[in-house]
């Protein structure tokens, strides 16, 4: 595992979102969003508002690619860096 930042991320799989939506060019992306405790529940109202948002307005984007699904190089370098399956 790499950084002490990645062995942070890495122990708080349980508050990483995945999510598929189109970024603001309107291509298709697959995201994985970290977002804390305290700014979940605004994260998750935003979602449900169907507004465009920003994403690092409520966490740290730790992956994304653009297609419908998470990409092999995605879900790999998740396991790696994090030990999080996919």
């Amino acid at each position: 595992m790499g950084s002490f930042v990645d062995k942070i991320i890495a122990k708080k799989g349980h508050l990483i979102h995945k999510l598929k939506a189109k970024d603001s060019t309107g291509r298709w992306a697959y995201y994985f969003v970290l977002v804390e405790q305290a700014r979940e529940q605004a994260f998750l109202a935003a979602l449900e508002s169907n507004q465009s948002i920003d994403l690092l307005d409520y966490g740290k984007v730790v992956a994304s690619n653009y297609g419908e699904e998470p990409s092999d190089e995605v879900k790999a370098m998740l396991k790696e860096k994090y030990n999080f399956d996919v």
